[in-house]
């Protein structure tokens, strides 16, 4: 069912009458209408009344990306200004739309270690295999994907928003097929919120930088997060 959705997403926010797509269409308008540049003023990030990403593949420009809506169980579809789709668990992204080539599916994602591997590192397990499902130069391949992850030092980041906390969690893997070998890097609070993350979406290609720049919901008060 999903692809059905994600291939209905960019109609929907154009052309549905709900009260949620008019939401979410106000979001994207009003998000882009004044950051060419990609880059929010602190008082604008202050005053940003959405949840929000930098978005930046390596060796391009970087781009502010606002979420869509939350799907069951716990995905996250953020988009683009030319309503391009990322969709995004435990701080990885899962799924995408309207790129140039994108990725269909992640399988074996409830052993995805990254939502564990803060929260509950005794119990955790350290590896994890999955396939993921491409759709590249117009054709659906498949690849076995083998990561195993590394949990590193608590470290003070300097985000958009201020300082936060965070865990700074390596993967290193590998696609079987191709024997080509990556490193993702995530930054994760206590409670396993991902706030920064550079990972590997596709094989061959660049990889994605995601920052986070807004978080509704989350309190970043600067006595609660940052050292003394």
């Amino acid at each position: 069912m999903y692809r059905y959705w994600l291939a209905f997403l960019s109609v929907i926010l154009l052309s549905s009458c709900t009260t949620v797509t008019d939401e979410v269409r106000a979001t994207v308008e009003y998000a882009f209408k004044s950051t060419e540049d990609a880059e929010l003023s602190s008082e604008k990030i202050e005053n940003f009344p959405y949840t929000s990403l930098y978005a930046q593949w390596q060796g391009k420009a970087r781009a502010h990306i606002v979420l869509g809506y939350v799907d069951k169980p716990d995905d996250w579809h953020f988009i683009t200004a030319e309503k391009e789709t990322l969709v995004i668990r435990n701080g990885r992204v899962i799924r995408t739309q309207g790129l140039e080539d994108n990725l269909l599916s992640v399988s074996n994602k409830n052993q995805d270690p990254l939502s564990c591997i803060v929260t509950d590192a005794n119990n955790c397990k350290k590896k994890w295999q999955r396939h993921h499902d491409y759709r590249i130069n117009g054709e659906t391949v498949s690849r076995q994907v083998i990561s195993s992850f590394r949990v590193g030092e608590q470290t003070v980041l300097n985000m958009p928003f201020g300082s936060v906390k965070a865990t700074e969690v390596t993967e290193k893997g590998h696609f079987v097929l191709t024997k080509e070998s990556f490193v993702n890097k995530y930054w994760i609070e206590e409670d396993g919120h991902v706030v920064k993350s550079e990972q590997q979406v596709f094989p061959n290609t660049p990889k994605l930088m995601l920052t986070q720049v807004t978080w509704i919901g989350r309190d970043y008060t600067p006595s609660e997060n940052t050292e003394k």
